[in-house]
């Protein structure tokens, strides 16, 4: 395997890159590349390292006989390795040269997170166009924005997507900054000291990491545990994120806001007793598999530390960790891509919530402004005693702040009546959200290169 057939594969379904075939191809590619890279500096012959090379793959071998040695032997690489020999006549005596079973399976199992990792990006790419094509066509589209789950100021649903957007763009960052840690050529023998490679361990490690890559670890050790605890939390990050999204979709669909609606196909049933309900699906879906991604950064993080110069209950444990969160990951994606494909935002909704509390969400605009004049606490001041006044005694603020003499003087009727009943001041929220979605843009057709 090289750079080049690395990018060239085909994405798998998710669960396939942890199957059998999967994982036996990948230390076969690893077997392949250390015959070849071995064969270059003249370890051992030429004409071995390419027939190595040439039957390093689970057409040649016999998978039945491979399966019944794995099952007979307890030892899958060793098991392997020898069913790859006998294929390769002569050459087979050069098979697993100097190699130990955790170089092989280690190694191979970057070889899969790097199929991994692109499948990701890409669903993450998707996810972040698609984001930004609804803040461009959003952007402008006046909603009420909410502190503590209250009314607060006006906003856009654009602005909101615009939050959304940024914090993948972060995520994207942080799967993509873990990479020269975490896919790191460890191949130091048995005990990682190159015991058996001696003093061309190091040029037999370089010529295979170039060959497969990958960056040379410094230290080419069997405990180094801390890359894949690191990539699992940061895969974990997609359902922090994916979470958020689901979660505020979930509050706005409620019936008291009913701001976004779910797109249902006319078949689809909402309760098996009450006719006139319609819940959500998809957000609830997403919800729940993005806390269970979301916990797995735990789980790693309670990995215990590897004892010694190696241990088989960590590796096992960090196995079985990756096995489930990387399709966990691919489908929270994929899920989350799917949800969005079928939300629509009801704006007659948005815009009667926002009337509602249109005149409430203009005071802090009316407060800065007046403060220009009276300074802002005696400002706020006001402003708070005559918002208490219009709740107190059921009647329109308008009206309370239009006989306010000292407003009145300071800002003008005109800017008043212009302040208070009006779309409102959303700020900068259209201007956030069309950038927002322009560097979502650029970074999703980046992160896809």
């Amino acid at each position: 395997m090289n750079k080049a057939s690395d990018i060239e594969q085909p994405l798998l379904n998710a669960t396939q890159y942890f199957s059998d075939q999967t994982r036996w191809q990948s230390w076969l590619d690893v077997e392949a590349t250390l015959a070849l890279s071995q064969a270059e500096m003249g370890m051992i012959p030429q004409e071995a390292g390419m027939e190595i090379a040439l039957h390093s793959n689970l057409n040649s071998v016999n998978v039945e006989k491979l399966r019944l040695k794995i099952n007979q032997t307890m030892a899958p690489v060793f098991a392997l390795s020898e069913c790859l020999a006998d294929v390769c006549g002569k050459s087979g005596a050069y098979v697993h040269w100097g190699a130990t079973t955790q170089n092989i399976v280690e190694t191979g199992r970057l070889l899969v997170l790097k199929q991994v990792q692109r499948h990701i990006f890409q669903n993450l790419s998707q996810v972040i166009l698609q984001l930004s094509t609804l803040a461009e066509q959003h952007a402008g589209l006046v909603m009420v924005g909410r502190t503590n789950r209250q009314n607060a100021l006006p906003i856009t649903f654009g602005f909101k997507i615009a939050g959304w957007i940024d914090e993948l763009i972060r995520l994207a960052d942080q799967l993509k900054e873990v990479e020269p840690r975490l896919f790191q050529l460890r191949f130091g023998g048995a005990i990682g000291g190159y015991h058996s490679l001696g003093a061309d361990g190091v040029r037999l490690s370089e010529l295979m990491a170039a060959r497969l890559g990958l960056h040379l670890s410094l230290v080419p050790n069997r405990t180094s545990v801390d890359p894949l605890i690191e990539y699992i939390t940061k895969l974990s990050m997609i359902g922090v994120a994916s979470a958020r999204i689901s979660d505020e979709l979930f509050l706005l669909m409620t019936e008291e806001i009913a701001e976004v609606s779910e797109i249902f196909d006319e078949n689809v049933v909402g309760s098996s007793t009450m006719p006139h309900k319609v819940n959500p699906k998809y957000v609830v879906d997403l919800g729940a598999m993005s806390m269970q991604l979301r916990a797995k950064a735990g789980a790693a993080l309670a990995v215990p530390s590897p004892s010694h110069e190696a241990d088989a209950v960590t590796n096992r444990l960090l196995t079985q960790l990756i096995a489930e969160t990387c399709p966990m990951a691919i489908n929270v994606l994929e899920k989350l891509y799917k949800t969005i494909a079928a939300i629509a935002p009801n704006r007659s909704k948005m815009q009667e919530n926002f009337l509602k509390s249109r005149e409430m969400m203009a005071t802090e605009g009316v407060m800065m402004r007046l403060a220009e004049t009276v300074g802002r606490s005696h400002a706020h001041d006001i402003m708070h005693g005559l918002v208490d006044k219009a709740k107190r005694d059921n009647v329109s603020l308008y009206e309370i702040i239009m006989q306010n003499e000292e407003i009145v003087a300071a800002l003008g009727a005109e800017t008043l009546n212009k302040m208070l009943c009006t779309d409102g001041n959303i700020g900068q929220c259209e201007a956030i959200a069309l950038q927002a979605a322009a560097a979502g843009r650029e970074v999703a057709n980046k992160i896809i290169i």
